[in-house]
């Protein structure tokens, strides 16, 4: 009953995922804006021609969200999980407007047989096995494992959903869906890649070009040999370079962003305002002589909220208090410390005798955090199984029988472990405990029956409790800081001022380039997507007209540069196009004095230029690089166009100017069976198809995203 109340619980989580990320339910009218009555900025986005509304996506994210949040058990979740969520969503949409209107073209579908197959058949389907598995441990949950092949037990399946609440089967109508659409789109890569062919002139072609080699030399003269400072460039040198080379300089859209950070961090003042709040609990303490009693101090004061039970050895506490504590009586309040930014304020609760170590085994049966009712049977078997193994001493047997984590497979054998390597409920148990001892306990792991198989020598350890208190910046440094920011903006507000503001005040600049709209990352900055917005609808060379602000610091940004997408300007590509248009008169330079020369062979040019010739082996036509020299595309073509014995003409290339002279060709073993060709190709064809077939689908659907302008 417990386990099939953790399935339901889970199973709002599983297809929000899986749904999310394989093709969810289909998407109705209902969520999908025709004509808006706002314009397109104001959707979404725009998939196949169909509008996406704000309300539609939002109305999605929230679904996924609250499924998150119930199962987490939190009122709210981080922007990181959030932003996920979006993603997916987004992507859901995608596939359900791009996608499967073309599988449906293609006449594809998933009949109900077919599904039920998928679900109940000897071969379940991966996603149906995942459904029913535990999501920590990634094994089937036991209830839905046959217990003779270890498989998805397909009774046990039908059985958990005919006995589905109403209000819940919608969850599992969903399942099925998204595993329909995954296999719609399985179906559809599969027909494609059926259609994949390679015909025996291609496959003679691959072979050839493959299995035939050229050996050469080689002799080159970097542009490195000529200092910069003898190349003369002019205005229409680089001209000349960027006309030609325009390609290079295709780009996305994107922004340079400059950026002060302002950290937010605690003063003198805040760690003595935190010192006397400290010092305050400390005399309130004092006067406490009940456990209980300091327990709930301790929760209630304590940022933690957390009282310790463990009993430590020396060389284990805290360096500040470990020597201390160990000498010191019960009841005694030790020095108030510094540690990881926060006071700290500990006081000697006992000392007792205990073993260093324990090796103890266990039975576990998990619950679901939450599940009042299925803590209560849980517990009522648990109490069962310990009253066999007390009649019986069959402890190992009901482990493997019983037990629901990996040490089921070595009769619930945990081995040695010391202290702090299992959860306090469990540690306190088997430490305070004696050897031979059998018990039940609770931990957020489920119930346990543990037994205690043995103990090392005892020796003396100390409890102490400890408050908590993190030095945090007050409200009155936080204003100083935030004044700052704003002092600097109001004294350097644009691009000629903001550089001399930044010296002048000795501050460090950072740089976000290339930021894209959608990025979400700028370093040392958390959820920087409002500065990411305002850099794409601001000016270039605008400042902020205020601090951004964040729980730990305030940013101050100048926009310095703007790209759009398609062919950069001239001016954005000043340094690459001054490089090139350089290397580009050092290669004419060089390439004159090479036909000067009048050289009758390579070795000849080799000598008359004073450069060592080189050789090469092995290079064929499939190579990403030539040997010896590497990715060289301009002496790539010339080398497997030479005949046998002939030298080329210098080349220009990325490195330096070459020469090459083929020395032998080596043609492929001669064959009249291409099919290890033939299927290589294929193969090469059908891996490509899972990728290159759903982003040239997505490109058909001319896909406008505007998530950057909402989030």
């Amino acid at each position: 009953m417990a386990i099939i109340s953790s399935i339901r619980k889970r199973g709002g989580i599983l297809v929000g995922i899986i749904a999310v990320a394989l093709l969810s339910f289909v998407l109705g009218d209902v969520f999908i804006s025709g004509q808006s009555m706002f314009g397109s900025e104001q959707n979404m986005g725009e998939i196949a021609g169909n509008p996406i509304s704000v309300i539609a996506f939002d109305n999605e994210v929230q679904y996924i969200a609250d499924v998150q949040k119930e199962r987490r058990k939190q009122a709210a979740l981080d922007e990181e999980t959030l932003s996920a969520i979006r993603d997916n969503v987004w992507e859901k949409f995608v596939k359900n407007l791009a996608l499967k209107p073309q599988f449906t073209v293609a006449g594809i579908s998933v009949s109900d047989a077919e599904i039920k197959e998928l679900i109940l058949g000897n071969d379940p389907d991966p996603l149906v096995v995942n459904y029913f598995s535990d999501p920590q441990t990634q094994q089937l949950i036991p209830y839905f494992r046959d217990q003779m092949t270890g498989k998805l037990n397909p009774a046990s399946v039908k059985t958990y959903v005919d006995s589905l609440p109403e209000q819940e089967k919608f969850r599992w109508t969903e399942f099925e869906e998204a595993l329909r659409d995954a296999h719609m789109q399985n179906k559809y890569l599969s027909l494609v890649k059926k259609g994949i062919y390679v015909t025996t002139i291609q496959a003679k072609e691959e072979y050839q070009n493959l299995n035939t080699t050229v050996s050469f030399k080689y002799m080159v003269k970097p542009y490195s040999s000529l200092a910069d400072s003898l190349v003369e460039i002019n205005d229409r040198d680089k001209l000349k370079f960027y006309n030609e080379n325009r390609y290079k300089f295709k780009q996305q859209a994107s922004r340079k962003l400059e950026y002060l950070i302002f950290d937010i961090k605690p003063v003198e003042q805040d760690f003595l305002e935190v010192k006397t709040q400290m010092e305050n609990l400390a005399e309130e303490w004092k006067s406490f002589k009940e456990e209980k009693e300091d327990s709930l101090f301790v929760v209630r004061e304590g940022e933690s909220r957390w009282f310790d039970t463990t009993f430590y050895e020396k060389g284990q506490l805290p360096l500040k208090i470990d020597s201390l504590a160990h000498a010191s009586e019960k009841g005694t309040l030790l020095p108030i410390y510094i540690e990881n930014n926060q006071y700290k304020l500990s006081k000697v609760i006992n000392h007792k005798s205990l073993p260093d170590s324990v090796k103890a085994r266990h039975i576990l049966i998990k619950v679901e955090q939450g599940d009042t009712l299925g803590k209560k049977i849980v517990n009522t078997r648990i109490d069962s199984i310990k009253n066999v193994i007390t009649k019986q001493k069959n402890f190992a047997e009901l482990a493997a029988k019983f037990g629901e984590d990996g040490t089921k497979e070595k009769g619930g054998d945990l081995g040695w472990f010391g202290v702090g390597a299992m959860v306090q409920e469990f540690q306190y148990a088997c430490f305070h405990g004696k050897k031979g001892d059998l018990f039940t306990v609770y931990t957020q792991f489920g119930w346990h029956v543990i037994e205690i198989t043995d103990q090392s020598p005892y020796s003396l350890r100390t409890q102490v409790a400890t408050i908590d208190l993190t030095i945090e910046p007050g409200t009155k440094t936080r204003q100083d800081i935030y004044n700052k920011a704003v002092d600097f903006i109001t004294k350097y507000h644009s691009s000629e001022t903001f550089e001399k503001g930044v010296e002048e005040e000795h501050l460090v600049k950072r740089l976000a380039d290339p930021l894209k709209e959608n990025d979400k990352v700028i370093a040392g900055i958390e959820n920087p997507r409002e500065i990411i917005r305002w850099a794409f609808n601001s000016e270039k060379g605008a400042v902020t007209t205020e601090p951004f602000s964040f729980p730990d610091k305030y940013v101050v940004a100048h926009l310095s540069e703007i790209r759009e997408e398609g062919i950069a300007p001239i001016d954005q590509k000043k340094e690459e196009v001054e490089i090139g248009a350089r290397k580009m008169k050092k290669a004419e330079k060089f390439i004159e004095e090479m036909n000067k020369i009048g050289a009758s062979s390579i070795e000849d040019f080799g000598s008359k230029m004073n450069l060592s010739v080189l050789t090469g082996d092995g290079a064929n036509f499939t190579s990403y690089s030539v040997p010896n020299i590497g990715k060289e595309m301009n002496v790539y073509g010339p080398l497997f166009s030479l005949k046998e014995g002939q030298t080329s003409k210098p080349i220009n290339g990325e490195s330096g100017v070459y020469v090459v002279k083929v020395e032998k060709i080596t043609p492929a073993p001669p064959t009249t069976d291409y099919s290890a060709a033939k299927n290589q190709a294929k193969n090469n064809f059908t891996y490509r198809a899972d990728m290159e077939v759903v982003e040239a689908l997505k490109k058909l659907a001319e896909i406008q995203d505007n998530r950057a302008k909402f989030f």
